[in-house]
């Protein structure tokens, strides 16, 4: 987005690093409204009587949404600029919350997790794109590392305090912290947000948009409820895919597409970006199922089972500090094999412990594999975005930002489906809801062990190969008879 950006509307300084830490900040709502419903979907079950798969629509219709605004975030901040952007989204939460706070049922609590998926939908990918702008030179991926810590930070907070509310003052009370932080980021961001980048009469093509939400909700509902159904579940899923795929056919024949794919024609980005998304569903697993297990197997309340989870996710966002910096200095090998070595590790040894309901020691190996995945998450996005051509960046991020959305919903419909089914089926056979939650959660674990295990190869070949173009640009750098300027390293790049 080099072209389009309004050098003289940077801030400079104290400005410049206030606009920062609000955009922070921003990253820090919409990952707490994201994970809001991670430990409550046991409750959710409870409370409105529904099975795990259809309490599950709480996550899945929250990133079916975002994931959908995403494709728009490019378009929309050129449209109408980082202020108005910004501050609609701190609305739509408050908005979103205020249904939540004073929901009558099932459908009114979902209607609220749809509109705050809004603001996820439009930060993620506005805020990586205006910490690139910004960055100082050389500090790009130690920001983003640090933007991912934040959100590490959120992620680790929300369950425990989603945890206290939900155990001591019911379900509904989840939505009072999102209210408070959507209102002082309007005030806020009414002072310290600046239009940073030009603005164009950009269209946005409305049948692109549908295509995307159809083609999304379509893969989606079949992954929820492939177990249960196989055959109309697989036909949902390909339908699915083809609007998907008349949806990426449609964006390189429109003159303003709603996402610009020009992205994947780069391999190191493909690749990259797809690694980072069996790394997410392994983060997925432990943020949607732990806590399932926490509360119906081990017995614990909302409150304790979002304590346990804090210091594991708290070890993510270290980790996400640290790999940005190792990554910065010396690349991605071997630290994003590490990483994915990291997680496959914990979930092996998380198997054990949980069977023997070693809840402490299973804890520990959940922290290994949070770590893990702070090592691989942000360390594959600086590199994949700085893969890309200066002007591709914002397209880039909002491609991530979507994959990320996409990884969350096919983690989540697959593992939080398959044990919703496994629960419903041994239940009817007898078997208690603790044993049957023990069962599903061990089935589920398998699958994702796999998973991890097919990226963690993948990674071997993936770090190498860029080890050898790192060490060849550096080498092309240090000759004295270069004059041409060599593109500086992911992390050093400005958009």
């Amino acid at each position: 987005m080099e072209n389009g950006v309004n050098r003289a509307a940077i801030p400079q300084g104290k400005a410049m690093w206030a606009m920062m830490a609000l955009m922070l900040g921003s990253n820090l709502l919409a990952s707490f409204n994201q994970s809001l419903m991670n430990i409550a979907l046991d409750q959710v079950a409870t409370d409105f009587q529904v099975s795990l798969s259809v309490a599950n629509w709480m996550v899945l219709g929250f990133t079916i949404v975002a994931a959908t605004t995403i494709t728009m975030a490019a378009s929309l901040l050129k449209r109408y600029g980082i202020r108005k952007v910004m501050i609609f989204g701190y609305a739509a939460s408050l908005a979103g919350s205020l249904v939540g706070l004073f929901a009558l049922n099932f459908p009114m609590m979902l209607a609220a997790r749809l509109v705050q998926a809004l603001t996820v939908g439009l930060f993620f990918p506005v805020v990586t794109s205006v910490i690139l702008t910004m960055a100082p030179q050389g500090k790009g991926g130690t920001l983003l590392a640090i933007n991912s810590g934040v959100i590490g930070v959120g992620l680790a907070f929300a369950p425990m305090l989603a945890g206290l509310l939900l155990t001591y003052a019911g379900l509904r009370a989840l939505f009072i912290i999102p209210v408070v932080m959507s209102v002082a980021l309007i005030i806020l961001g009414a002072r310290f947000l600046h239009d940073i980048y030009e603005r164009e009469n950009r269209r946005i093509d409305l049948i692109s948009v549908a295509l995307s939400f159809v083609g999304l909700g379509a893969v989606i509902f079949g992954l929820n409820e492939v177990s249960r159904d196989p055959l109309p579940s697989l036909g949902i899923m390909a339908a699915g895919a083809v609007v998907l795929a008349l949806f990426a056919w449609r964006q390189f024949r429109i003159p303003d597409p709603l996402l610009n794919l020009t992205p994947f024609k780069h391999r190191q980005f493909v690749v990259g970006e797809s690694l980072m998304m069996l790394g997410y569903m392994g983060s997925i697993y432990m943020s949607l199922l732990v806590p399932l297990y926490l509360e119906g197997t081990a017995g614990y309340t909302a409150f304790v089972a979002g304590c346990f989870l804090a210091v594991p996710i708290l070890c993510y966002a270290a980790a996400c500090f640290v790999g940005g910096r190792i990554e910065d200095a010396r690349g991605i090998w071997p630290l994003v094999p590490v990483g994915f070595l990291m997680l496959l590790s914990g979930f092996a040894l998380m198997a054990v412990t949980s069977s023997l309901m070693l809840v402490i020691a299973m804890m520990v190996c959940v922290a290994l594999s949070y770590a893990g995945v702070g090592l691989v998450f942000p360390t594959l996005k600086a590199v994949d975005l700085g893969a890309l051509p200066k002007e591709l960046y914002a397209h880039g991020s909002s491609i991530h930002s979507t994959l990320v959305q996409i990884a969350g919903s096919i983690g989540s419909a697959l593992f939080v489906g398959i044990m919703s089914a496994d629960v419903d089926r041994l239940m009817a056979t007898g078997m208690s809801k603790a044993q049957a939650y023990a069962a599903g959660f061990s089935h589920t674990l398998v699958i994702d062990i796999a998973i991890v295990a097919a990226a963690f190869v993948v990674s071997l070949f993936f770090a190498r190969i860029m080890r050898t173009h790192r060490s060849k640009k550096d080498a092309s750098s240090a000759l004295p008879h270069k004059t041409a300027t060599v593109a500086p390293h992911s992390g050093g790049h400005r958009a």
